[in-house]
């Protein structure tokens, strides 16, 4: 008996578990809960409770109909209402995702904004200080070579004081150099008659006292017109070189001027130094 009834029990558990059985139960109650409640809870007698069930709930529909159909709709179009359920609640899952997707690629593509200004701000920070750096260096070779052109022009103003000395030196050294170049015969030939022209000309006459203070002072005897300096110098005779250093200026003879001063001078005659003394002695 005990056997019996586990059996019973096990088959009911397993025809339970069939979902199509299972289905048909809670359809077949939900359809007829009053004749069940009125079976179970009425008090009236047992037979009056069927009497009234069989008059009043006797309708196929309630009983098998729904309740099959129910069931039948549970077991076969749950599975496909499930599966649009899912498909649907997978659809909003994918649909969150790509949201949330699309948030993280939009802060991405922000960030790399971000980035990519803060690189060219960088960039442009460093050009910055790259072209500052330059500026200095271009301020600094600037104010070398306004630095090396003072030079320059200073090394210039003594390279011209140097050549302006040089050529002053040059030419007294010339000019003051014994005639140790001698002339040639043609040359002397034609030096001499120019001296012989010379002395024909009025300003022979001051040749000697112009020509003493030359050879001893290197100047002009005093009150000594200008036309008769300007014309010894246009005839080669003398020189006039002006020291613009020591604020002067002084006259030499040329080679012509000595050779012809030579000349004038070997051709002088002089007093003995007893026609002197008795030259002194006279009494006028």
């Amino acid at each position: 008996m005990k056997d019996f009834i586990n059996n019973f029990f096990q088959a009911s558990n397993e025809r339970l578990k069939n979902p199509l059985i299972f289905s048909f139960l809670i359809s077949w109650v939900a359809f007829n809960w009053r004749p069940l409640f009125t079976l179970i809870l009425s008090e009236q007698k047992v037979e009056e409770r069927i009497n009234y069930i069989t008059t009043n709930f006797n309708e196929t529909q309630f009983t098998l109909y729904y309740p099959l159909f129910v069931s039948l709709g549970y077991v076969v179009l749950l599975p496909y209402f499930t599966w649009i359920i899912e498909k649907i609640v997978q659809f909003a899952k994918s649909g969150r995702k790509e949201n949330l997707i699309n948030e993280q690629i939009y802060d991405l593509k922000g960030k790399q904004k971000i980035a990519k200004e803060e690189r060219n701000y960088e960039e442009e920070k460093a050009g910055n200080v790259e072209i500052s750096e330059l500026n200095n260096k271009i301020l600094e070779l600037s104010k070398k070579n306004e630095e090396r052109q003072k030079e320059i022009e200073s090394l210039k103003i003594d390279y011209n004081n140097l050549k302006k000395e040089k050529n002053k030196l040059e030419q007294y050294i010339n000019l003051e150099s014994p005639d140790e170049v001698e002339f040639s015969e043609a040359i002397k030939v034609k030096l001499d008659q120019e001296y012989e022209d010379f002395l024909k000309t009025e300003v022979s006459t001051y040749f000697e006292k112009i020509g003493t203070e030359i050879s001893q002072f290197k100047s002009i005897p005093k009150n000594t017109e200008a036309i008769i300096i300007e014309k010894l110098i246009y005839s080669g005779l003398i020189s006039k070189v002006d020291d613009d250093e020591n604020q002067r200026t002084y006259y030499l003879l040329t080679k012509k001027g000595k050779y012809f001063w030579k000349n004038y001078v070997l051709s002088k005659n002089i007093m003995t130094q007893q026609e002197w003394e008795s030259q002194d002695s006279l009494p006028f």
